[in-house]
């Protein structure tokens, strides 16, 4: 059974003469009748009885044409979904982030603003590694990932620039600089313990222009962690200052760092050789969405 022969029982169905269906299908009187009468002997079943005077529905004939206009609704709704894919209007985006991509609203910002003007696509989520984002994206295991620049990436793979920021200082409340409002200056920071976030460069940098290394620093995984052992008083880090205007916590402060400031940037990482329909839509409209923003870059 075909949907064509659904379609022929349906128009059959309706007129009732098998002479003005074949008209209206475009085919041969005697090829209709052909086609029902395969369908008949595929159920085992007539569908329609035939006089010389009338042709009507058998009761398996009235429960088959209502089950072949819902398989002709949902094949067309089928179509209609594979060809809106293939044109990236739907489907499925895999999305890996870093912390502060979310908690400065980058993220939400790109991919909700896309799934507004595409609402049957669907976003999921997950935190991956700073370090491990370029390779899960060139191993498929995400499908766009938002990360804290600066950061290797292969020939494979593209970024773009979807937030500039800056980095600043995260204290213990109870340091002896926590009192202070002024810039530091990096130079009375030489001989402190510092954290050090995924993204290091920041803290480099301040360690260079204070003229010392960074000796036993402390390394962590993610940006809450960094947090925490500042909190606890296990040191000082270098972060990024969006941290400093959305993530409030306990008996950790916030300082600008003395000096021109210390450039830091989200990237939206990317497939080069993408082919996926919706992932390059979804890369176009980002590209789109970041020029048309004010205050982004």
């Amino acid at each position: 059974m075909e949907l064509r022969h659904l379609r022929y029982f349906l128009e059959v169905a309706r007129t009732l003469h098998f002479g003005a269906a074949a008209e209206t299908l475009n085919i041969s009187t005697p090829t209709l009748s052909v086609q029902i009468s395969q369908l008949e002997r595929e159920f085992g079943t007539p569908l329609f009885l035939r006089t010389k005077r009338r042709v009507q529905l058998t009761q398996a004939g009235e429960i088959f044409r209502e089950e072949a206009e819902a398989t002709l609704r949902q094949a067309e709704l089928t179509r209609e979904r594979v060809l809106s894919a293939a044109r990236g209007e739907q489907g499925y985006i895999r999305v890996g982030y870093v912390a502060s991509s979310l908690w400065s609203g980058t993220l939400s910002s790109v991919m909700g603003a896309f799934r507004g003007r595409y609402p049957d696509v669907s976003l999921g989520a997950r935190e991956v590694l700073m370090d491990s984002m370029a390779a899960a994206l060139v191993e498929g295991k995400i499908d766009v990932g938002f990360v804290r620049a600066p950061v290797a990436l292969s020939s494979e793979v593209g970024h773009l620039l979807v937030q500039s920021d800056c980095f600043c200082l995260a204290l213990p409340a109870s340091h002896r600089l926590a009192a202070s409002q002024e810039a530091i200056d990096p130079a009375v920071l030489a001989g402190e313990a510092f954290i050090l976030p995924e993204q290091t460069s920041g803290s480099h940098e301040v360690a260079r222009r204070g003229g010392f290394v960074l000796n036993d620093a402390i390394r962590s995984s993610t940006l809450t962690e960094v947090l925490a052992h500042i909190a606890l008083g296990n040191g000082i880090a270098v972060i990024p200052e969006i941290m400093a205007k959305t993530i409030g916590v306990p008996e950790v402060v916030y300082r600008p760092i003395a000096g021109a400031e210390i450039p830091s940037a989200i990237w939206m990482l990317y497939r080069k050789r993408e082919r996926t329909p919706l992932i390059k839509r979804l890369i176009r409209f980002a590209k789109e969405h970041v020029s048309g923003s004010s205050g982004n870059v």
